[in-house]
């Protein structure tokens, strides 16, 4: 009987998967463990990651069209970010009307014509702070529920 000869590539690969494996799992999860206090290390470990990545700020730009119509451009943003701000401002006192436009091709643009008594970045700041502690409501709901 004739035996296939492998390959040098095969021989190598096999080689450094066997490595890789047997080094990961001896490493990463000590057989020792409960599966509790494995759950724990990785949510741990999740978390640190998680407390050390860069977070992105919103960057609003505002632009007066003329004396109570403002055009705030927000960058990096989805339709449906926008959505839910424009229904924000909207719930605003002050603000008459609020639309945004979102292209492909430039940041979204949101349209606000206010009350001549208002300010358009008091507007914008009750808007965020409205939309943070729905934010905040949604967040221990979620953390109450029992899985």
């Amino acid at each position: 009987m004739v035996g296939k000869k492998k390959s040098i590539d095969e021989e190598l690969d096999e080689e450094f998967l066997e490595e890789d494996i047997d080094s990961d799992l001896d490493s990463d999860i000590p057989s020792e463990k409960s599966k509790d206090e494995l759950a724990e290390m990785l949510s741990s470990q999740l978390e640190e990651e998680i407390s050390q990545q860069d977070y992105k700020y919103l960057k609003l730009y505002i632009e007066q069209e003329s004396k109570f119509e403002y055009y705030v451009t927000v960058e990096h943003q989805s339709h449906g970010f926008m959505n839910y701000l424009v229904s924000k401002v909207l719930k605003c006192a002050g603000v008459e009307f609020a639309a945004y436009k979102l292209t492909s091709l430039d940041p979204a643009k949101l349209y606000i014509r206010i009350d001549p008594s208002r300010d358009i970045k008091t507007i914008l700041k009750e808007a965020l702070v409205k939309m943070k502690t729905e934010w905040k409501g949604m967040k221990n709901a979620v953390a109450a529920m029992k899985l």
